[in-house]
């Protein structure tokens, strides 16, 4: 980060004085020279005359042209179907004070808390980036307050703090911890454009305006290193990863172009001071996570990919006007950047080498972009302008979409709703979001015009098992993704009876009938599942009717029964097991005789009609016929009969002896 728009021609009244930003300066070195003091409203119309692109526009057809309901870039043929809204909050505003003009900030590593410094007043805000308040101020010595670098765990900050709008004060070393001031230091006079602290804090590196690199030790103030190099206009500064080498910017003047130096971290000996003929500047720095690939913001219309070990432009487009700093993405190949003049933080797509059309809007002219370290969102200082002033920083939302929840249904033919919160999409060029459904959650379609939102969808039959979820893209960011999926949940039928023994019965004799009861839809019907034992399933003999659930029938065999019964509607089904006890039939059996042919039989002596028969034919036989059948031929009636004759005999016979 870097303050490549210089305070210059100044006067001692401080209101007064607040000339040219930048802006004069800039267009003033591309012209070939320097400018003095000018009106107020030179700034912006001055530099926009620096580029010949036009500001992104959004197209105002009304045709729908892709599955996100984005519209036409021809102009409208026909009368386009209106689309369904889309609430997404792409930015957010946090106030800090009434025309304060945020310069510059830092984020704190855990991502919860911002360091803002101030332009036109000496103070310092911190903000809480969870609650996206306000959290405190604390009062800095001087009158202004710009650069700001902070150390790798979040301890420590360098902020320098000017006597006036043109000479620095010194730096202010604060505890973030305590959030409080340690000490100033002035280890320099004339103008700071930039300070970079190293990742432990230990030590600080300033750019001197006037073409000065200096390495001073934090807890001392004591310079460590220093060097000079020729006076055109030191803007921006950055450690390599390694932090074995201190690079530095310097604008051109007239149609020398940019210098770009590299130092030597420790001694500050240069090591490589390379003109660059083609670039008016450098209006900040930033690496992502590849040591070779530094991105780049000019002070112009451009933002590009730098080698680090020459400062060559290996990609480079023009954007916007005016475009400070760079926040690059290596997973993407693209970086952000914010626009002083045209109110908008921008993307540059090195893929297809296009600046995107879908862009951020801040309520004024941003002095620098950073991106939060975990949540990925990107922050700027709306600085404005000394007619214009700004008052608050902005946070860009990452895109995402939350997830819907299941929606429960009583019946089919029910609507259902299935919610979505969407954050930091925007709709057109290619961006927006809509819903999807899937048969089985593997295979995905578009739902045409469903580009809100929420999804309505009328449950029947067909559909009762399909998921839901809503896809999203969004240009600015080129990220794409979305939601976990959501279905309609059906309450299937519920088994009513409470108890899970069943009336036992009686093997032979007529059981029940008895009601296995359920709630449900109108289409109700009962059936047997699985069972759960070895004797399972229905005894043989009973059944259950399908229609109504009434168990009956006669049990012809005994036994233990785990009965899995299963009720089934349009929207589900439900199983439970009873147990069930059939027992041994407790009725007399009427023993036979063996070799009594049944009644009607026909016999080799002829035919049994009731007990007997004659030997001739039919008719009736005697105890005495049937004490004399022996064998097969002899019935247990007619033996039981013989037998107690037997026994009367027996009982008369002891009587006359006795």
């Amino acid at each position: 980060m870097g303050n490549f728009f210089s305070m210059t021609s100044l006067t001692k009244n401080r209101r007064a004085s607040r000339i040219t930003l930048g802006g004069l300066l800039t267009v003033g070195l591309i012209a070939g020279g320097t400018l003095s003091a000018q009106a107020v409203d030179a700034e912006k119309s001055a530099a926009r005359g620096a580029t010949s692109l036009s500001k992104p526009v959004e197209s105002t057809s009304a045709v729908p042209s892709d599955s996100f309901g984005n519209i036409a870039e021809t102009p409208a043929t026909r009368e386009g179907t209106p689309l369904p809204p889309l609430v997404s909050e792409l930015t957010t505003e946090i106030f800090l004070g009434e025309n304060v003009m945020p310069h510059r900030l830092a984020v704190s590593p855990d991502g919860t808390t911002a360091y803002v410094t101030s332009l036109d007043s000496n103070t310092f805000f911190i903000v809480d980036l969870t609650t996206r308040t306000l959290k405190k101020t604390i009062e800095l010595p001087g009158i202004t307050s710009s650069e700001i670098s902070i150390s790798a765990d979040g301890t420590r900050a360098v902020v320098v703090v000017g006597k006036n709008l043109v000479d620095a004060l010194g730096v202010i070393v604060l505890d973030l911890t305590t959030e409080t001031i340690i000490e100033l230091q002035t280890p320099f006079e004339g103008t700071a454009n930039d300070i970079v602290l190293t990742a432990d804090g230990s030590s600080y590196y300033l750019v001197e305006m006037a073409g000065g690199a200096t390495r001073v030790e934090t807890a001392t103030g004591k310079v460590l290193a220093s060097q000079r190099v020729p006076t055109n206009n030191a803007s921006s500064g950055i450690l390599t990863p390694d932090e074995s080498r201190f690079i530095m910017g310097r604008s051109g003047q007239g149609s020398e172009g940019a210098v770009y130096t590299i130092f030597d971290a420790e001694t500050l000996e240069i090591i490589l001071d390379a003109p660059q003929p083609t670039r008016y500047g450098f209006a900040g720095f930033g690496f992502d996570r590849d040591p070779n690939t530094l991105y780049s913001a000019g002070g112009s219309a451009y933002v590009g990919i730098l080698d680090p070990a020459t400062g060559i432009a290996q990609q480079r487009m023009e954007v916007g006007s005016i475009m400070v700093d760079a926040v690059g993405d290596d997973s993407l190949n693209r970086a952000y950047s914010v626009s002083l003049y045209w109110d908008m933080i921008m993307a540059a797509d090195f893929n297809t080498g296009k600046r995107s059309e879908s862009v951020r809007e801040n309520p004024h002219g941003g002095s620098a972009l950073v991106r939060n370290p975990v949540t990925k969102e990107l922050i700027s200082a709306d600085r404005g302008f000394w007619h214009i002033p700004g008052s608050t920083i902005t946070v860009v939302n990452r895109p995402s979409v939350s997830d819907p929840a299941d929606v429960t249904i009583g019946a089919l033919g029910e609507e259902v709703t299935f919610s979505s919160i969407v954050t930091g999409v925007k709709r057109g060029h290619g961006g927006g979001v809509i819903w999807q459904s899937s048969p089985d959650g593997e295979t995905w379609t578009d739902i045409e015009g469903a580009v809100g939102n929420d999804l309505t969808v009328t449950v029947t039959a067909e559909n009762l098992n399909d998921s839901y979820r809503l896809r999203f893209n969004d240009d600015f960011w080129g990220i794409r993704g979305e939601s976990a999926p959501a279905k309609a949940l059906a309450d299937g039928p519920v088994i009513t009876l409470e108890d899970t023994r069943l009336p036992a019965g009686v093997q032979g004799e007529a059981y029940g009938p008895v009601s296995i009861t359920a709630s449900g839809q109108s289409d109700l019907s009962w059936s047997i599942g699985g069972a759960e034992r070895a004797l399972a399933g229905l005894p043989a003999g009973l059944e259950l009717d399908p229609a109504t659930g009434v168990l009956s029938g006669t049990p012809t065999a005994a036994g233990d029964y785990a009965v899995t019964i299963t009720v089934t509607d349009s929207l589900g089904s439900a199983s439970r097991a009873f147990d069930l006890s059939i027992a041994a039939s407790t009725a007399p059996v009427e023993p036979e005789v063996p070799g009594t042919p049944a009644p009607g039989a026909t016999t080799p002596g002829g035919t049994v009609t009731g007990g007997g028969t004659t030997a001739g034919g039919t008719g009736t036989s005697t105890a005495g016929d049937t004490l004399a059948r022996t064998g097969a031929e002899l019935t247990w009636p007619a033996l039981a009969g013989g037998l107690g004759l037997l026994l009367a005999g027996a009982y008369a016979l002891r009587r006359r002896n006795a």
